[in-house]
């Protein structure tokens, strides 16, 4: 047990603050006595209660936003081909999922969703930005088969967030390191792995496939890691980024080189293929819509490209990340962690390969694309700290044997 504080000749000790000292200390020495045989047992536990909790909490009390609409709509309309009648279902199915309250604010609050609800075909030219997620759409299709698409979507995001606490829990386990479970759920809240979670959108189920190829990666299962990217590809197509910078890094270090280039030429005919399939406005569109103004429809609607635009978007949007948004602080976190506790030389080549591909293209995803909510970082933040963390883990260890009490 650790000695009680040693008094200060400036400042004597009374028996009340030693004994309560000795308290403390006997406690905290007896709590790590019994800690330390169950610490993996205790990580796990922890990280896996956290993960049916959230859950649990998207399923009693969802979250409800616009874009559930339009996702719901890309989920009919292969049986569904005329604009009003899918434009009628999809606000009726609306209707029947969420409270009176919640139906008034997504049809009436603001100009953009009064027009989308009177409208059918200003809503109709929206869906191009949703049917292009063609794994989440199709999944969600599938699901409907059992029950309406405004649950299915709710059914994918429960199930995400166990599977990413699953690919998780693997990871930690195969490296020895579910004793870090709580800091792990950490990272997680710090990525608003709950907001992701709780919102009808597939960034999370993406998530599954980005944290499961990283770690299949790094297990040299490069096909399976392959097939994984590809996945989160037709989830979230604009995930090409990550590809990109990862096939780049693979290519120029030689782990898995060949199997990543195949990888990224697959993914980049991939992304060409649902981009024109899908009526996508195009990336200027997008990011005009996303970052200037909410237009009612996109039916002869073209904006000029600027370069002063573009940087008032990058200007506005990383104000809007530090104001109310966590991903920055996360990325720097990480970054400082990086830079003053891991050893680079020590870490695997595979794990320090994919730690640079990560940080380099979450840089290269907001140069393009500069989205300011933490979601759409969430698997590169998570992906990151986990690979700090084991690699914090491996080289305490090796310093403990080198150093041994």
């Amino acid at each position: 047990m650790r000695a009680a504080i040693e008094p200060d000749p400036e400042r004597p000790v009374t028996p009340a603050a030693r004994l309560l000292e000795t308290c403390f200390l006997t406690i905290y020495s007896g709590t790590c006595r019994l800690y330390r045989p169950l610490r993996h047992v205790i990580g796990a536990l922890v990280l896996t209660v956290f993960a049916l909790m959230v859950a649990a909490v998207v399923q009693i009390y969802p979250v409800s936003n616009w874009d559930m609409v339009a996702y719901t709509a890309s989920v009919l309309e292969s049986d569904i081909s005329d604009p009003i009648e899918l434009h009628d279902r999809s606000y009726a199915l609306l209707k029947e999922n969420v409270s009176e309250g919640e139906f008034q604010a997504l049809t009436g609050d603001r100009e953009y969703r009064i027009r989308q609800f009177e409208d059918p075909d200003a809503f109709a030219t929206m869906l191009g930005f949703y049917r292009l997620k063609l794994g989440y759409v199709e999944t969600a299709r599938a699901l409907s088969a059992f029950m309406d698409p405004v649950k299915s979507l709710r059914m994918i995001s429960m199930l995400s967030a166990v599977a990413v606490a699953g690919v998780l829990l693997v990871w930690l386990a195969r490296h020895g390191a579910l004793m870090y479970g709580p800091i792990v759920v950490a990272m997680l809240i710090i990525a608003d792995f709950g907001g992701s979670a709780a919102l009808l959108s597939p960034d999370l189920y993406a998530s599954i496939f980005l944290l499961l190829a990283g770690f299949l990666y790094i297990e040299r299962q490069d096909l399976a890691a392959a097939a994984s990217l590809i996945a989160a590809l037709f989830i979230r197509p604009d995930h090409l980024a990550f590809i990109g910078v990862f096939f780049v890094f693979a290519l120029i270090y030689g782990p898995g080189r060949w199997v990543m280039t195949a990888t990224f030429v697959l993914s980049a005919l991939a992304y060409a293929f649902v981009l024109k399939g899908e009526s996508h406005p195009g990336w200027w569109i997008h990011l005009w819509f996303t970052h200037v103004e909410y237009v009612p429809t996109l039916e002869g609607f073209d904006p000029p490209m600027s370069p002063v635009i573009y940087l008032q978007m990058l200007v506005r949007s990383t104000v809007r990340s530090l104001m109310s948004n966590t991903w920055l602080a996360a990325l720097l976190a990480l970054v400082i962690f990086f830079a003053k506790v891991i050893k680079p030389a020590q870490m695997a080549d595979r794990a320090r390969i994919l730690l640079y591909a990560i940080f380099t293209s979450i840089c290269a995803k907001y140069l393009v694309f500069p989205h300011y909510e933490t979601r759409f970082y969430f698997p590169y933040l998570i992906a990151m700290g986990t690979i700090l963390l084991i690699a914090w883990h491996q080289q305490d260890k090796t310093a403990s044997r080198s150093n041994p009490a």
